[in-house]
C-alpha cells in the first residue's frame, strides 16, 4: 500500500475539482470515500455511507494534538476520517495522508516513504526530498530533521490510516509522534489502528495530548443503523434495523453487509454463525449484477492496487476510468494518491480476498496471469516485497529472482533476516534448484536463522555449482550477480579456496563489461566487489582482497552504502595488521549515516572487529569487548565469527581471564554444525593460531599441541605459537632455529610476521645471540612503525619481553624502544630452560610412540633391554618428568616427534 503526501485541503491532485463540502450537522449525505478522483475526473461519486455528527465532532471539537482511532477491521475508521478530512478545512491547512498495507520495519522507514510519496506528488521537488530522506534515512534521530522542515509552516495534519502495518516499529514511531506534537503547535496527527500503540495510553489521555475514539465510540448507534437501512433498502425491510443492530452489536461492517443480504433473503443468520461470515466477506461482490463488471474485478484483484494504466494491462480495457467510477460509486474501493498525478485504486480488502480467493480455487490459471502482470508493475514502481508474493504465486521465477536482487540492493540488511522465506518457502524444491538466485535466496534466509542453518547447504550447494549456462541470456547486472552469489555460496559451504576462484572469475567478467552509470546498479557494484574481497580475503589472498575492497569504497556513493562498504576496509585492513590504514579508514566512515540500527547489525559486522582491533593495538582490551555491546544480533552467527571471536579471546587473555574464553571457543569448533565462518579458511587459521597461545598460557600444552598438529593452508598463523611453544618448552635454541623456516611458510599477515620475529627475538637473547635477538626485533620494531600492529607483545613471556627492552635500550634501538614501550606485562609463562636429548636418546623416544614395552622396543631398534633402558632414564632425568607420557607429550611440545606441521 503507497503512503502519500497530500495537498492542502481539499484531500485532491492539483489537478482535479474540489468536492463539495458536507455539512457536519447532516445526517445523511453522498460523500467521496477517497480524498482523490480517478483519472476520468468525476468529482460527484457517491459511496452510501451516513455521515455519523457525533464522531465528526470527536474530531472536531476541542482536538488534542494527537487523535486515535483504534479499533477492529469494520469499524468505518478510514470512512470517517475521510469524510472528515473532505469537509471543510481552514483554508491554510495543509493535510497529509499517509496509508499503509505492508509492514514497515523502522521508523526511519515510516518517515522516509512519507518523505519518498511527498515527491511523488509533486510537494517536495527531487532534490529536497533527496536531501530530506538521506538525512531521516541516516540520523539516528529523524526528528529534528522533521521538526526544521515542518517548524514555523501553516498548519499540517497528518493522517495515518491502517498505523497497524508499523508493525515492530510501532514504539519508535509513537514516540516520535509525540515529540513532534510536543514540539510543533501547528501539527497535529490522526491515526487509525486495529493494533495496540503506546499513543493510545491513558497517561497521554489524561495530559491532553492524545484523544482515543475506540470501539464503543465507532460502533453503530440503534439510530446510526436505522438511518443505514432507510438509505439502502425499502421501507418494508427497514423494520429490521433493530433485530440487525441487537445480533451485530453495532458491528459497522457486520450492518452494511446485512443491509445489502437483506435484499434477497427473508431471514438474518447470527451474526457468530459461517453463514454471517460469509456474507460479511462477499456481500459487496454480490452486488456485482453487471457480469462485464464482475469479470473486471476478477481481473484486477490479484493485485493490491492498480492505476488505469495497469488496469488496462490487466483487462485489455482502453478505458477502465468509467468501471472504476462505478466500483467507487457502490463502495467496492477507494482511490488512493500514489504518484503526483496518479492515484491508484484499492479494493475493500475482504472483497478482494474473497475474490483471490475464489480465483485460486476455481480459475488458478486467470489468477497467475494477472499477479505475474501486477508483480511487473510493482516491481517497477519499487514495491519488491508485495512484487515478490505475487511472482511467486504466478509462478514467474525468472521475474522472482530479479526482484530478490532488487530487495538485497534496496535493504542490504534483508539478506541478514528470514522475513523472506514466507515468499521463498512457498517455491517448489525443484524448482529453485533450476533458478540459482531463488535457491540462493532462500539459502539465505534459512542461514539467518540458527534453527534453519542447517537446512540452507542444499541452496547454496546449487547456487556454488552454476555454469555458464545459468548465466546465459541474463543482463549484465544479473550475470554479475549471480557470479557473485556463487562465490559467497562457496564459502557458505565451507569451500573458500574454490569461493576465491569464483571471485577471481566475477572480477574478470566485472572487468570486461561496463555496468555502466544505471542508478539501479551502483549498490551492486559495491555490495558484490566487497563479497569477492571477502572470498579471497578468506583464502588468505590478503593484498588482492584489499585491493578489490578499495575499489567497492569508491563505487559506493550513496552514504549508507558507503557506510556498509567502507566498514570491510576497516575490518580486513585491522585483521591483517595493517593498523594505520585501519584507522584512516574509520575516520571515513559517517556515524550520521547509518540507518537506525545498523551500526549495531550484521552489517557493520567488521566495522565493529576492525574498531576492536584497533583498541587491542591499544591495549585497550575492555573498551574492545565494548564495541560489541548492543551487537547480540549477529555476534554468534556473523560469517565473520573467527575474526569475531579471535577479538574476544584476545581483549580476555589482555584482561587475563582466558580460561572460560578458551573452552567456549574450544566447544564451539567441534560442535556439529561448526560456527558460521569456520573451516578451511584463513580467519580459522588465525583463530588456532592464537587459541594455541591461549592454551599456552594456561599450561594447557597437550590442547595447544593438538592445534600446532592440525595441517592448514595457512601454517603462517599458526607460527607464532609455534615458536612460543618452544620457548614454554624452555628449548630457546629450538624456538630460533626454526624462526626462518616459519617466516618462509605461507599464509602471513604483517600481525603474525612481526609476533614471529619478536618472539625469535625473545628466543634468539635466551639462547645467547644478542645479535641475533636485536636484528629480529629491528624487524619487528619496523613493522610496527610502518603498520601500528602490536597486540601480539601480550604474547611475550613477561621476563623476556623485559629483556628485549632493556637490549633495546643499551644498545640504542630508538625505534625497538617505542615499539615496545607498552604498558602490559606478558601473560605467558617463561617456562624452564630443558637440556637437550643426543640423536640416539630422540630415536628411543620417537620409537617408543609405536612400542611402549621394552622388550619390543629394543627389538625395533635392535638394541638391547638395558641399553633402551639407559636411554629413557637419561630423557626423564634431563627433562624433568618421571613417565613415558610425560616425556612423549615434552617431545610432543618441542616438535621432536615428526608431527610438526612446519617440518
Amino acid at each position: 500500500m503507497p503512503a502519500a503526501i497530500l495537498p492542502a485541503t481539499p484531500v485532491l491532485p492539483v489537478s482535479a475539482p474540489r468536492p463539495r463540502r458536507v455539512r457536519h450537522d447532516a445526517v445523511m449525505a453522498p460523500v467521496p470515500l477517497s480524498g482523490s478522483v480517478p483519472q476520468s475526473g468525476r468529482a460527484d461519486m457517491r459511496a452510501g455511507a451516513i455521515v455519523r455528527p457525533r464522531l465528526l465532532d470527536l474530531l472536531e471539537v476541542d482536538p488534542a494534538p494527537v487523535t486515535v482511532l483504534q479499533a477492529p477491521s469494520g469499524y468505518g475508521k478510514t470512512t470517517l476520517v475521510r469524510q472528515w478530512a473532505a469537509g471543510p478545512r481552514p483554508p491554510e491547512e495543509r493535510l497529509v495522508w499517509v496509508a499503509l498495507s505492508a509492514e514497515v520495519e523502522s521508523d526511519r522507514a515510516f518517515w522516509t516513504t512519507v518523505v519518498a510519496a511527498g515527491c511523488r506528488l509533486g510537494h517536495l521537488s527531487p532534490e529536497r526530498a533527496g536531501v530530506v530522506a538521506d538525512d531521516v534515512d541516516a540520523l539516528d534521530d529523524p526528528v529534528p530533521v522533521l521538526r526544521d522542515l515542518l517548524a514555523g509552516r501553516a498548519p499540517v495534519v497528518l493522517v495515518v490510516d491502517a498505523y497497524e502495518h508499523a508493525r515492530g516499529a510501532t514504539d519508535q514511531v509513537d514516540r516520535d509522534i509525540l515529540r513532534l506534537t510536543a514540539e510543533l503547535p501547528n501539527l497535529r496527527v490522526v491515526v487509525t489502528t486495529r493494533a495496540a500503540t503506546t499513543l493510545a495510553d491513558p497517561v497521554h489521555q489524561v495530559r491532553d495530548a492524545v484523544r482515543l475514539i475506540g470501539e464503543q465510540d465507532l460502533g453503530f448507534t440503534p439510530e446510526e443503523t436505522a438511518l443505514l437501512f432507510a438509505e439502502h433498502l425499502p421501507d418494508d425491510l427497514g423494520a429490521a434495523a433493530a433485530d440487525v443492530h441487537r445480533d451485530t452489536r453495532g458491528y459497522p461492517l457486520a450492518i452494511r453487509a446485512a443491509s445489502l443480504a437483506l435484499r434477497g433473503r427473508s431471514r438474518l443468520p447470527a451474526r457468530d454463525s459461517a453463514e454471517w461470515r460469509a456474507i460479511v466477506a462477499q456481500d459487496l461482490s454480490s452486488q456485482m449484477h453487471d457480469a462485464a463488471l464482475s469479470e473486471f474485478v476478477r481481473d484486477t484483484a490479484a493485485a493490491p492496487y492498480f492505476d488505469l494504466e495497469l488496469a488496462q494491462a490487466l483487462t485489455g480495457l482502453e478505458d477502465a476510468g468509467p468501471v472504476v467510477d462505478r466500483l467507487e460509486w457502490n463502495g467496492f474501493g477507494r482511490w488512493v494518491p500514489y504518484l503526483a498525478d496518479r492515484p491508484v485504486f484499492q479494493y475493500v480488502d475482504s472483497l478482494r480476498e474473497a475474490v483471490r480467493g475464489d480465483l485460486r480455487a476455481h480459475d488458478s490459471d486467470r489468477y497467475r496471469r494477472s499477479a505475474g502482470t501486477a508483480a511487473t508493475w510493482l516491481h517497477d514502481h519499487d514495491e519488491h516485497e508485495q512484487a515478490l508474493e505475487l511472482a511467486v504465486d504466478a509462478g514467474r521465477y525468472e521475474l522472482a529472482s530479479r526482484i530478490f536482487r532488487s530487495v538485497l540492493l534496496s535493504s542490504p540488511e534483508s539478506y541478514t533476516t528470514d522475513h523472506l522465506d514466507r515468499q521463498l518457502a512457498r517455491i517448489p524444491r525443484t524448482v529453485l534448484m533450476r533458478q540459482p538466485a531463488l535457491a540462493f535466496a532462500r539459502g539465505l534466509a534459512l542461514l539467518s536463522n540458527p534453527a534453519t542453518r542447517g537446512a540452507s547447504a542444499e541452496y547454496f550447494l546449487r547456487a556454488a555449482e552454476q555454469t555458464g549456462e545459468d548465466w546465459r541470456g541474463l543482463d549484465r547486472g544479473s550475470s554479475f550477480f549471480q557470479r557473485v552469489a556463487k562465490s559467497a555460496s562457496l564459502r557458505f559451504i565451507g569451500r573458500y579456496v574454490e569461493a576465491a576462484a569464483a571471485g577471481r572469475s566475477a572480477l574478470d567478467f566485472y572487468d570486461d563489461i561496463d555496468i555502466g552509470d544505471d542508478d539501479r546498479l551502483l549498490e551492486l557494484r559495491a555490495m558484490g566487489l566487497r563479497q569477492l574481497g571477502y572470498s579471497l580475503f578468506q583464502a588468505g589472498e590478503l593484498e588482492d582482497a584489499h585491493a578489490v575492497v578499495i575499489r567497492a569504497i569508491t563505487t559506493a556513493t550513496r552514504p549508507w552504502a558507503r557506510n556498509y562498504t567502507l566498514v570491510y576496509g576497516l575490518g580486513l585492513s585491522a585483521i591483517s595488521g595493517w593498523g594505520r590504514e585501519a584507522a584512516y579508514t574509520a575516520q571515513l566512515i559517517d556515524p550520521a549515516a547509518w540507518p537506525r540500527d545498523h551500526a549495531y547489525t550484521y552489517v557493520n559486522a567488521l566495522g565493529r572487529i576492525g574498531n576492536a582491533m584497533l583498541r587491542l593495538d591499544a591495549f585497550d582490551f575492555a573498551g574492545a569487548l565494548a564495541e560489541y555491546d548492543g551487537c547480540e544480533s549477529f555476534v554468534h552467527t556473523a560469517e565473520f565469527w573467527p575474526f569475531l571471536t579471535w577479538t574476544l579471546l584476545q581483549a580476555h587473555l589482555g584482561l587475563g581471564e582466558p580460561a572460560p574464553e578458551s573452552q567456549r571457543i574450544a566447544d564451539a569448533l567441534q560442535a556439529s554444525p561448526p560456527p558460521p565462518g569456520t573451516g578451511e579458511n584463513f580467519g580459522t587459521a588465525a583463530l588456532h593460531g592464537l587459541l594455541a597461545i591461549a592454551w599456552l598460557s594456561q599450561g594447557r600444552t597437550r590442547e595447544a599441541a593438538q592445534l600446532l598438529r592440525r595441517p592448514t593452508r595457512w601454517p603462517g598463523q599458526l607460527a607464532p605459537a609455534q615458536v612460543l611453544s618452544r620457548l614454554t618448552a624452555g628449548d630457546a635454541a629450538g624456538a630460533l632455529h626454526v624462526v626462518p623456516r616459519l617466516e618462509a611458510v605461507p599464509g602471513h599477515s604483517i600481525r603474525s610476521r612481526a609476533s614471529l620475529l619478536t618472539l625469535g627475538a625473545a628466543a634468539a637473547l635466551r639462547a645467547g645471540h644478542p645479535d641475533a635477538a636485536g636484528a629480529l626485533l629491528d624487524r619487528a620494531a619496523s613493522l610496527y612503525a610502518e603498520h601500528g600492529a602490536r597486540t601480539h607483545l601480550l604474547h611475550v613471556p613477561g621476563k623476556d619481553l623485559e629483556a628485549l627492552r632493556d637490549l633495546a635500550r643499551h644498545t640504542g634501538r630508538t625505534a625497538a624502544s617505542a615499539y615496545l614501550d607498552v604498558d602490559v606485562v606478558g601473560t605467558i609463562d617463561p617456562g624452564v630452560e630443558v637440556v637437550p636429548l643426543t640423536a640416539q636418546e630422540v630415536t628411543v623416544l620417537r620409537a617408543s610412540i609405536d612400542h611402549p614395552r621394552r622388550s619390543d622396543l629394543a627389538a625395533a631398534l635392535h638394541l638391547s633391554p638395558e641399553t633402551v633402558k639407559s636411554h629413557m632414564r637419561s630423557i626423564y632425568r634431563k627433562w624433568g618428568v618421571s613417565s613415558r607420557e610425560a616425556a612423549l607429550e615434552r617431545g610432543l611440545r618441542l616438535g621432536l616427534l615428526g608431527d610438526d606441521p612446519t617440518g
